[in-house]
């Protein structure tokens, strides 16, 4: 396969989704994960097809995509994730008080909008300890896809 006047592999990613996207537009490649809000011009436009969204729910920006868990895959959820971090050595009662005054931000209509403007799917942030068993959870679960996919160590 070609991308922009190059051999594409997976050992050689794509630089970004608008590359990726003109490759899946001209044929080069049969189909792409994509961040929702570049994708969704071209959808909107019917040139790309959303197959589906790789959240167990459904994007609020585009409620008609399905997930791909109910597309036929089931369990499928796959989604990137933010949080806001200190340093380490952050007193615990400082932490807890920037997660409440934060917390409280982002849970303003204004902000969940913003959020779902910019693709993301708004979520209640749960307490501090609770996002470390997460963290935890999700290094487990995606070092596992890693090894079993035998890309781990790659540059």
């Amino acid at each position: 396969m070609e991308c922009c006047g190059e051999a594409w592999s997976p050992q050689k990613p794509y630089k970004g989704n608008a590359p990726a996207a003109t490759d899946v537009l001209a044929g080069h490649v049969p189909l792409m994960f994509s961040d929702p809000v570049p994708s969704l011009p071209p959808i909107r436009e019917r040139k790309l097809v959303a197959l589906g969204v790789s959240s167990l729910s459904r994007w609020p920006a585009s409620p008609d995509i399905p997930p791909i868990a109910e597309a036929g895959v089931p369990g499928f959820d796959a989604v990137a994730w933010s949080m806001i971090v200190a340093p380490a050595k952050t007193s615990n009662a400082i932490v807890n008080k920037l997660h409440s005054v934060l917390k409280d931000i982002l849970e303003l209509p204004e902000i969940q909008q913003q959020l779902i403007n910019l693709g993301m799917i708004p979520v209640s942030s749960p307490p501090p300890e609770e996002l470390q068993r997460f963290i935890n959870s999700e290094i487990g679960r995606w070092s596992k896809v890693v090894h079993q996919a035998g890309i781990a160590g790659m540059e």
